[in-house]
């Protein structure tokens, strides 16, 4: 039996509530205008670059470069790093003097609620580098599933196959950005039935950015309107970390963290964007609101935005919500004033309930190292039906690491929680997804990681039921137990987290949750996806199937798979517009013969009952043929600073639209036939152009067109580090390669591959990398076979690594 089941009998909430209750109006508006509050103007009103359209999906061109660290790390938090240590140390030290053993009280009603049922699971993206994995998923009505990690983006169904992965560097090339991309954050907008994916890129005040897309139907694998912002719009000497993401009825919104070079916080942001723009494909309008404060005055840290946990989206504006997060009992709160459009601006408030304590690391079984919980600041939130559930892990009197859940009403400022733990257990990096048949219903299911002394790191969840103080608890269930310890760093503390995912399935009045986080496998790290229902729900089958092409051309064929459980003995389908209309086997294979978007629906039977299942809009048939061919040709790939190129559209399909990007040039866009561009930095360049005629869009994308050097160089060949290249030679169709390297200092590296004649064939990294040893990665299919060498850049100082590329 798993371990953790066997400390149900034994499970111990203890119940911590501190309530604070300020004033008991039914009105949201009026006990808010009774509080001390602080307006945060924020800035005017910001545009950015027209979008540039990309289909990533079509894209072969795929390098996959990731850099690990194995050194220890600095997490931002809201004091400097000499002091978060001694306040770490002290958690770790009460652990020490109160162990396990001490006895608890459970005050809670215990199994007053089923617990959720986990229909099926699988696998999610693979590391590649990844530490930690800062898992972000979502989940669209009909089962498009994307999901990220620190360095990868995965778009499967719920059968768990696969249909696109790619780097997030590879994804976002055409942003004309670098490889340094990272912390994904996955958005399902259930009232546009389209996705937006956010990822950060550098982590110097010259590179920091938030880029964005905006998916242009429900698939994941059609056409992406691609975006980016500058990360530090003050332009002082701060980037952008930690990214928490939220949607309204018509914006966007993304708060994050501004560090210095050395790591340490300075100040918050939050950035209000319009999401009407980006899925409009129009230039992007954006305000900013920089180092906004508490309604006591201090810096506000860490706000957490609150997506909604139904259906309708918030609007017009936004609640966010944040904590002490090294301990303490004040609990701030903020909103929006409205849309971009009104010139809203940031309220803050504040009240107090229940004090946490800073939390100790997680323990792992067969291990002295460490899980390292970070600080205890609120790591997710949720908005349902006026309430603000939340969630962290902290310090709990018996001296493990437990679960704090909350629920911050906003009508009457109080703060209701209780701090869940069991005996060698301790939680981590909790997220809430709706469990309820109705808006006005509040059972919340929460997924988190949890490991322990006899338990390798894991994934579990929870359903919490309950109004106010009153806490109604389910018992727990594994998603995945953990196959190892995690030791992927060096010395005794390993990242975990630092992010999980639940989101809610919106489909056909089911209530079903979709969860994501991370385990230990073989010493490292790996990512689990799982679906859950409600134990009463199962009286009958639940319907599903997938196709394996969503986005097509004319006359293809398209096949169907049935994927329900308990083995179903009847099929009834219905393919309206396709050839053929109807079917009664299990996985049919139709072709559909004019373009249109299509519904598909099915009926199943099985010793169960019977259950019907229709996705609408499913699947999207586009001839090419009558679309525009995007191709251009120049006047020159290999010049110096200062130097112009001449561009020329050699597009094909009575075009009406140029949309160029010139990653490196002056100007950067031009929407003329035939631009010419200056280069006046030495780099190789991303060209691309979109075209548009009335039957749609098409885009070429030159990864390598322009290498622009200076005219003579002064670099030495006397960069002393430590390194390793593996494997070398490399055959063609073996993709990976390795660059070990070590370094003694944090540093701004340049590293690259040039061939032969000493031209730059591709930027892996150009961004500061940590001290110790690192570990690059990188695909060479994109390489025909020849000699290329591997830089490593340090101002004017190199390293050269031959590489070998064999057929």
């Amino acid at each position: 039996m798993n371990l953790y089941f066997s400390y149900i009998k034994v499970l111990s909430i203890i119940v911590l509530s501190i309530t604070t209750i300020l004033f008991s109006s039914a009105q949201m508006v009026a006990p808010l205008a009774r509080f001390t509050s602080i307006e945060n103007k924020g800035s005017a009103l910001q545009t950015s670059d027209p979008a540039i359209e990309d289909q990533p999906s079509l894209s072969v061109d795929q390098w996959q470069v990731s850099l690990e660290n194995f050194g220890a790390v600095h997490h931002a938090t809201s004091v400097s790093k000499e002091t978060f240590n001694k306040l770490k140390a002290n958690a770790e030290q009460n652990k020490l003097i109160r162990p396990d053993s001490s006895s608890t009280t459970d005050k809670s009603t215990r199994s007053a609620i089923e617990p959720p049922l986990m229909t099926r699971s699988f696998r999610g993206n693979l590391r590649n580098g990844s530490v930690p994995m800062d898992n972000s998923f979502a989940i669209s009505r009909n089962g498009f599933i994307v999901s990220g990690i620190n360095t990868n983006l995965i778009f499967t169904h719920p059968d768990g196959i696969s249909r696109y992965s790619a780097a997030l560097s590879d994804f976002f090339k055409i942003a004309g950005l670098g490889t340094r991309m990272y912390d994904p954050r996955v958005i399902y907008d259930t009232e546009t039935d389209r996705f937006i994916i956010m990822c950060l890129h550098g982590s110097e005040p010259s590179n920091t950015a938030l880029v964005f897309a905006f998916s242009q139907t429900e698939d994941p694998t059609g056409r992406w309107n691609i975006y980016k912002i500058d990360g530090n719009p003050l332009g002082d000497q701060y980037w952008s970390d930690y990214p928490n993401v939220s949607i309204s009825k018509d914006d966007l919104y993304v708060s994050t963290l501004l560090r210095d070079i050395s790591g340490d916080w300075n100040y918050s942001m939050v950035f209000q964007i319009s999401k009407k723009d980006g899925y409009a494909s129009k230039p992007l309008r954006w305000k900013y609101y920089a180092d906004p404060k508490n309604a006591d005055g201090s810096q506000a840290f860490n706000l957490v935005p609150t997506p909604n946990g139904w259906s309708e989206l918030i609007g017009p504006g936004m609640h966010f919500i944040s904590n002490e997060n090294l301990g303490g009992n004040k609990y701030n709160y903020y909103t929006t004033t409205g849309n971009l459009e009104s010139n809203p601006s940031l309220m803050s408030f504040q009240t107090t309930g229940l004090s946490t304590g800073l939390a100790p690391n997680g323990r792992q079984k067969g291990t002295v190292e460490k899980l390292n919980t970070f600080d205890s600041r609120l790591w997710s939130a949720l908005y349902l039906n006026g309430i603000i559930h939340v969630g962290s892990h902290v310090s709990t009197p018996n001296g493990a690491v437990g679960l704090l859940y909350g629920r911050f009403d906003i009508t009457n400022m109080r703060m209701d929680a209780e701090v869940l733990t069991l005996p060698d257990i301790d939680f981590g990096f909790p997220s809430f997804s709706s469990f309820s048949d109705t808006e006005g219903d509040d059972n919340i299911i929460i997924n988190y990681l949890f490991s322990g002394p006899t338990i390798f790191p894991s994934q579990g969840q929870i359903v919490v039921g309950g109004k106010g103080s009153t806490f109604e608890w389910s018992d727990p269930i594994t998603l995945k137990d953990g196959g190892s310890k995690i030791s992927a760093l060096e010395g005794n503390e390993e990242r975990w987290g630092d992010y999980s995912t639940a989101c809610r399935r919106y489909f056909d009045n089911r209530v079903e949750t979709w969860s994501v986080g991370m385990h230990g496998e073989s010493n490292s790290y790996a990512t689990w996806l799982g679906q859950f229902f409600r134990e009463k729900d199962t009286a009958k089958p639940k319907a599903e199937f997938v196709a394996d092409i969503t986005t097509s051309m004319r006359e293809l064929d398209i096949k169907f798979t049935d994927i329900t459980p308990n083995n179903p003995v009847e099929w009834q389908w219905s393919f309206p517009g396709a050839t053929p209309a109807t079917s009664i086997i299990k996985n049919p294979i139709v072709r559909y013969p004019t373009d249109g978007v299509y519904d598909v629906d099915l009926i199943v039977k099985t010793d169960l009952g019977v259950d019907t299942i229709s996705k609408k809009s499913y699947i999207h048939i586009q001839d090419p043929l009558v679309k525009p061919k995007a191709d251009f040709i120049q006047d020159n790939d290999t010049i110096f600073v200062g130097q112009t190129v001449q561009f020329s559209s050699t597009s094909t399909g009575e075009i009406v639209n140029y949309k160029w990007t010139m990653q490196g040039g002056s100007p950067p866009t031009s929407d003329v036939k035939n631009p010419s561009i200056k280069y006046n930095t030495p780099g190789s360049y991303i060209v691309a152009l979109s075209v548009e005629n009335i039957a749609g869009v098409n885009s070429k994308i030159k990864p390598k067109a322009v290498s622009v050097s200076i005219a003579s160089s002064t670099k030495n060949e006397n960069l002393d580090i430590k390194t390793s290249l593996y494997p070398n030679p490399v055959m063609a169709n073996q993709a990976l390669v390795t660059c070990d390297f070590e370094i003694s200092a944090s540093l701004k590296l340049h590293i690259r591959v040039i061939d032969s004649q000493g031209k730059e064939i591709k930027t892996l990294w150009n961004d500061r990398v940590k001290s110790g040893p690192n570990r690059l990665q990188f695909e060479t299919t994109a390489l025909p076979s020849g000699k290329y060498s591997i830089q490593i850049i340090d101002g004017d100082k190199t390293k050269s690594l031959p590489l070998i590329i064999l057929k």
